[in-house]
């Protein structure tokens, strides 16, 4: 029954495992590949590009319509002789190109408002599309991914700190993108009165970081100690001990060794005490 109990612990355990590593794998495809994403996403929406069409449309309107008057214009100055006419057919000319121009203008005075209105409707936090936001946002994730990744392994190395002032540029820098990306938006980007405040926070989310990662960096050495101890308990030490005591067992006397019992229990309190020490 024990045994039972045990091995479906065991297999509990081993469950959990797996699920955590599915879950941190997915975080970490996700974080790398996210710049990807964007192809799921319209760059302009449907409206926009129907509308968009209806400006050649204007443009054609607009310049087939001065063409028109001018040759109207010309056809009304080959019939007129005396001055006065011609004096009236210009004016006449001036007034309808006016009124042309002006049409024209509104037209495309409310294509423009038009335009605006559906850029806006399909912009996504200040940026034209959600398409390009999550798109250079994938990029940020991707370089605080590797940032992160970098500083692990440059604490798990014990690189020294100019490695580690590298890797802390790094997420300074995606954070920075980041909260810009997130609470700002377009047109922040050419003031510089946000800059201090987004990099002090970027900064305190950097250490943040930092001593986050590094603790996790200490729990992970830690347990690798533990299991290196274990294993060298398991293969060095108890067999040494465990052959000494089943030879002197056996024929009431002591092994002749190149090292003794108590060399042995010194060296494993030595691993003990080193393990430990750190813990």
């Amino acid at each position: 029954m024990m045994k039972e109990v045990k091995m479906m612990e065991r297999t509990k355990r081993l469950v959990i495992k797996n699920i955590n590593i599915i879950i941190k794998g997915s975080v970490a495809f996700i974080l790398v590949t996210l710049s990807l994403f964007h192809i799921f996403f319209a760059p302009n929406s449907e409206k926009y590009l129907n509308h968009k069409k209806k400006y050649k449309t204007i443009i054609d309107k607009r310049d087939l319509g001065t063409i028109e008057i001018l040759e109207n214009y010309q056809k009304d100055l080959n019939v007129t002789l005396n001055r006065d006419s011609i004096l009236v057919l210009s004016e006449k000319l001036i007034k309808d190109y006016t009124t042309h121009k002006e049409l024209s203008n509104e037209q495309l005075r409310e294509y423009t408002r038009t335009k605006r209105k559906y850029v806006d409707e399909h912009s996504f936090r200040g940026r034209k599309s959600f398409h390009f936001w999550i798109f250079v946002f994938g990029l940020v994730s991707a370089l605080m991914f590797f940032s992160c990744k970098s500083l692990y392994d440059d604490i798990v190395n014990g690189s020294t700190y100019r490695f580690q002032f590298i890797s802390l540029t790094g997420i300074a820098v995606s954070f920075f993108w980041m909260i810009h990306l997130i609470f700002l938006t377009q047109s922040d980007f050419s003031k510089n009165s946000y800059i201090l405040m987004i990099l002090v926070c970027a900064c305190l989310a950097t250490f943040f970081t930092y001593f986050l990662v590094k603790n996790y960096t200490y729990k992970d050495d830690i347990i690798l100690k533990q299991l290196s101890l274990i294993d060298k308990i398991k293969t060095i030490h108890y067999p040494r001990v465990a052959l000494k005591a089943l030879y002197a067992e056996r024929n009431d006397k002591a092994m002749l060794a190149t090292d003794t019992v108590r060399e042995n229990a010194d060296a494993f309190d030595n691993d003990i005490l080193t393990t430990l020490k750190d813990v």
